[in-house]
């Protein structure tokens, strides 16, 4: 009589029998091989008795150094592979040289949780070999146990995310509520058009409406829904990731077209969905808790409130190095009142900070964000220190992409301080960043505008809000200064002399009028501003206060 038994496979044991956190480490072609039983190590030779082939052999390290201290776990392999083991289960630490040998062998090496018991591994294993497949209900209540143990041990939603794809078989997805990538895993983010991929998943379009909804799919309690991706040749099985009443992201299975869902993958979606709502959470209250303290450290280093050895040690505790490393300001606000909310453009720097890796702190201050970015060490020479530091000039132009994608009405002006080395230098490094923001909001600047770029510009930003600086103008200029609209030519003339370098002929030539006219114009502005354009004191003061006039004019 035949045996009737459907072939079980390594994939198989994976998604029916093995617990939550099993990683596959290596011998990912080898996840087809068919099983026929499970052998256990035994701490006495001989170590697997009677092994016929296709077995799952399970032990755990300690086992092993107890039955002789010289085994090592690549040899182990080695000698499990002549015998044509279809897979090894190893509860313990698994090095280099055994992954080696697995890959070799293209035997799958399973790394096993530390906390579930080998011998539960052992009776889950044999039920499934023995024709007792558990029921969708029953691995789906497994698969939901199993994952709270995940996440009571906080390894991260990325860690969540590695458990599921080597236990689904699956590359599994998770994305924001945008649909921008938040954790991939699975061997799908290895293929070579995976942006292709990427790219698809992002379409709104692909969505059912009740999905795009964050509250509907909060209410209704969306299912798992199968959709078709066919330009790319593959499918995927998508639900809501759900938390605080609100649609918060997606989670998605993702296979190829000639694959199929099975039910269990539906608990698959719904579970890993909703550990995912929990991590994201925790994630979300930590970055909330972390933003807070560094939010109160920041705003009272600016304004001096706080001694800068207490500051130190909490922005040390919080993953920074001020005083190893070097950092620059950046400041930035809206250019248009209708513009989104100053959170939304926090969030934006924060998602462009976690996305390029950035070591940087991001504040809502003063009416905008400032961002204090770790730069690479500044070389002393005269060029490298006039161009935006690497490390924040992507960042911003990355900010800069991202708000004229999502908001093209709305400008942003973007400044940028110089590197500071010393955390006492980080308010120089703010004031800086804020000045050169000021001017590019004020010149309707549509780039990140850097401090050292400003020339003379440097030193008058800074002086702007003094009384001395608008003293200085309005002596200097004298009636010139005020806003009579007759100034308006004199005060082009002027600027225009001063472009072409004080030659009478240039100037003439630039305003279009005849050289006579241009003589009485600068005879005029001369009675009228009270000064002598032939004394070079003089003539450097009023070409400075031109300078402060455009400053003042365009506020």
């Amino acid at each position: 009589m035949s045996d009737l038994r459907p072939i079980i496979t390594v994939l198989d044991l994976l998604r029916h029998a093995l617990p939550i956190g099993t990683r596959l480490v290596a011998g990912r072609e080898g996840l087809a091989r068919p099983v026929t039983w499970v052998s256990m190590l035994h701490t006495r030779p001989p170590a697997f008795p009677s092994l016929e082939g296709r077995e799952i052999a399970l032990l755990s390290m300690d086992a092993l150094h107890l039955l002789s201290d010289k085994l090592t776990l690549a040899a182990i392999i080695h000698d499990l592979a002549q015998m044509e083991v279809s897979a090894v289960g190893v509860v313990g630490s698994i090095d280099a040289v055994a992954r080696k040998s697995a890959e070799d062998y293209g035997i799958p090496l399973l790394n096993l949780p530390n906390d579930y018991p080998l011998r539960q591994v052992e009776r889950d294993v044999v039920r499934v070999l023995s024709g007792t497949l558990p029921n969708a209900d029953e691995r789906g209540q497994a698969i939901r146990e199993q994952l709270l143990q995940l996440s009571t041990e906080n390894r991260g939603l990325r860690a969540t995310i590695a458990a599921l794809a080597d236990l689904s078989g699956w590359t599994v997805i998770v994305q924001d509520k945008r649909l921008d990538i938040m954790a991939v895993s699975g061997a799908f983010s290895e293929l070579p058009n995976f942006a292709e991929i990427e790219a698809a998943l992002r379409q709104e379009s692909a969505l059912p409406a009740h999905f795009l909804n964050r509250s509907e799919a909060a209410q209704h309690a969306a299912e798992p829904v199968l959709i078709s991706m066919a330009a790319q040749g593959m499918q995927r099985l998508t639900v809501p990731i759900v938390a605080n009443r609100l649609g918060r992201g997606f989670f998605s299975l993702l296979a190829t077209d000639q694959q199929a869902f099975e039910a269990v993958d539906q608990q698959f979606a719904r579970h890993g969905a909703a550990i995912c709502a929990l991590e994201m959470a925790k994630e979300k209250a930590v970055r909330e808790a972390q933003k807070r303290v560094q939010g109160s450290v920041l705003e009272r280093l600016l304004i001096g409130t706080i001694p800068i050895d207490q500051a130190l040690r909490q922005l040390v505790r919080l993953g920074h190095s001020p005083n190893t490393k070097q950092y620059a300001a950046l400041a930035a606000c809206w250019t248009s009142e209708d513009a989104p909310s100053d959170r939304r453009l926090e969030t934006t720097f924060n998602e462009q900070v976690a996305m390029l890796g950035s070591d940087a702190l991001v504040q809502l201050l003063d009416g905008g964000v400032v961002v204090f970015c770790h730069v690479e060490t500044v070389p002393q020479n005269a060029a490298a220190r006039r161009a935006i530091p690497r490390a924040v000039r992507q960042l911003a132009e990355a900010v800069l992409s991202r708000a004229r994608a999502q908001f093209p009405e709305a400008g942003l002006a973007i400044g940028v301080g110089r590197p500071v080395e010393t955390l006492t230098a980080w308010r120089t490094s703010y004031q800086e960043a804020v000045a050169a923001q000021r001017i590019a909001l004020q010149w309707r600047v549509n780039q990140p505008l850097y401090f050292a770029d400003l020339g003379v510009y440097r030193l008058l930003s800074l002086l702007l809000e003094t009384a001395e600086l608008h003293s200085f103008y309005r002596e200097t200029l004298g009636d010139l200064a005020d806003e009579a609209h007759a100034n308006e030519d004199f005060i082009l003339t002027l600027e225009t002399f001063f472009e072409e370098h004080g030659n009478l002929s240039q100037t003439a030539n630039q305003l279009h009028v005849h050289r006579n006219t241009l003589l009485y114009r600068m005879e005029r502005i001369a009675q009228i501003g009270g000064f002598d354009l032939e004394n070079p004191e003089t003539r450097l003061a009023v070409h400075l206060a031109l300078k402060i006039r455009r400053l003042l004019m365009d506020r």
